[in-house]
């Protein structure tokens, strides 16, 4: 197989390689592998429900949900007074899952 700079543009490794740097603090990606195991409607959980779950501070939830949002990683919706997020890019999963394999080799 070729070389990954010659099969895809530099604006593309630069793309994924801010998405893996997003990924990078433990607690964004437990929020996206979390989202990406809920059953529900639309796959999506509010606020509360996604600190609670993760036994986080509110505080603390909200700031990773938003770089999360702004990197284009979750996208999120209102109801009321209520924000629910869901994954953007479902595919993300594959890569959390390939990362839990290798890592519990380690």
């Amino acid at each position: 197989m070729k070389p990954l700079h010659s099969r895809v543009d530099a604006q593309q490794l630069d793309r994924a390689a801010a998405m893996l740097k997003v990924l990078s603090h433990p607690k964004r990606l437990a929020i996206v592998d979390l989202l990406g195991k809920t059953k529900g409607k639309d796959n999506q959980m509010s606020v509360t429900d996604i600190y609670q779950a993760l036994e986080l501070p509110q505080a603390i939830a909200s700031q990773h949900l938003i770089t999360l949002k702004d990197r284009g990683v979750l996208k999120s919706t209102k109801q009321g007074t209520k924000i629910y997020y869901s994954l953007a890019v479902p595919q993300l999963l594959k890569v959390i899952d390939t990362l839990e394999d290798y890592s519990s080799k380690l």
